[in-house]
């Protein structure tokens, strides 16, 4: 693992042992025979047939337990506050949402545990805010993190969570971040009041460590909820995003995908389409995509798919930009899905070109 130059390189090199602190905080080891009862409950939940999907859309169910990324980082140590440990903790779009950000700095106290919402950043496309969470009482906790996190505006537009991620900066305290899908396909700019409201929290109790437990004897979560409310009321600018309706189509192989919109916003853009032709029996639909813009090929993050009743496919970006003029290239080179005897694979490409003015 490398350090970045700059302030994070302060850090001493016996905080940056990733595994040694996830244990610490997080993990333990467990036996063998819990590890063949944890494979499996995995094997088994793996072999349930997924449902077909039913329109584009960001996922409703809500973001719960979002511990840790794949590679997450962890950031704590003296001399570092919670506020710092956020610089660190995305991609290209979300640094410019974070230095784009509101700093709030408010602050509530439910038993002990310290809610502060720490900055906040909006756009026309997604909305994103900076929570800590920290335990005031010593030695009562080995993990703290954000179940859920609730957010209307002052129409009562209720704002969908699609993403969030955990930090911990050390056991009792942790920096998350929550993304939702900025409602009005768009239209949403200027100042807003919005409630923020975290019904409760996940506190990790200092408890024993798997390898303790008898192997007949079932592991017990260590995670427990910590009812609030923390409430939280604040007004937010959105930055103005550009809408564009292209109605571009291209087929390959018997089935025609056509762009329907692009939402360009200063952190990400957001890509529809929708897809005529496809099998009827075929579900769980993936893509191989590349986006171009101006040439330039535009890193891709989330796809959701949906039936409504059209199969479509939302596309998005890690990175926005403030242009939507010029070129637009949405090249699709092979779609997979399930069907009653098997994948299915369907071979493009399809290319949808599109000039905006």
């Amino acid at each position: 693992m490398s350090v970045r130059p700059g302030a994070d390189a302060l850090i001493p090199p016996t905080l940056l042992d990733l595994e040694a602190r996830l244990e610490r905080a997080f993990g333990a080891n467990a036996t063998p025979a819990q590890l063949a009862a944890i494979d499996a409950r995995v094997s088994a939940a793996v072999a349930v047939p997924r449902p077909a999907a039913r329109r584009v859309s960001r996922p409703r169910h809500l973001w719960r337990a979002v511990l840790l990324a794949a590679a997450l980082v962890v950031l704590g140590g003296a001399g570092t506050t919670l506020l710092s440990l956020y610089r660190g903790m995305g991609g290209d779009g979300y640094r410019v949402a974070w230095d784009h950000s509101t700093k709030l700095a408010l602050s509530q106290v439910h038993d002990g545990y310290r809610v502060t919402l720490e900055a906040a950043y909006a756009d026309a496309a997604q909305t994103m805010l900076a929570i800590s969470i920290l335990d005031t009482a010593t030695g009562r906790s080995r993990g703290v993190m954000i179940y859920g996190a609730d957010l209307t505006d002052e129409a009562g537009r209720t704002y969908q969570m699609s993403s969030g991620g955990s930090t911990p900066a050390d056991s009792s305290s942790s920096v998350n971040t929550v993304w939702y899908e900025t409602p009005g396909d768009g239209t949403l700019s200027g100042t807003h009041h919005f409630v923020l409201t975290l019904p409760d929290i996940g506190v990790r109790y200092v408890a024993p460590s798997f390898s303790v437990l008898p192997d007949d004897v079932p592991a017990v979560d260590p995670w427990r909820t910590v009812a609030g409310p923390w409430r939280f009321a604040f007004d937010l600018a959105i930055a103005p995003g550009i809408r564009l309706s292209p109605a571009a189509p291209a087929t390959a192989n018997g089935v025609t995908a056509t762009l329907e919109s692009i939402l360009v916003s200063p952190t990400t853009v957001r890509l529809e389409l929708t897809y005529a032709g496809l099998p009827d029996d075929g579900s769980s639909w993936a893509s191989v995509a590349t986006v171009l813009h101006n040439g330039e090929r535009l890193a891709l993050g989330a796809s959701w798919w949906g039936r409504d009743p059209i199969v479509g496919q939302a596309i998005t970006t890690v990175t926005g930009t403030d242009i939507a003029s010029g070129s637009w290239v949405v090249r699709i080179d092979e779609l997979v899905g399930d069907g009653p005897r098997g994948q299915i694979r369907l071979e493009g490409p399809w290319e949808v070109r599109f000039a905006a003015p």
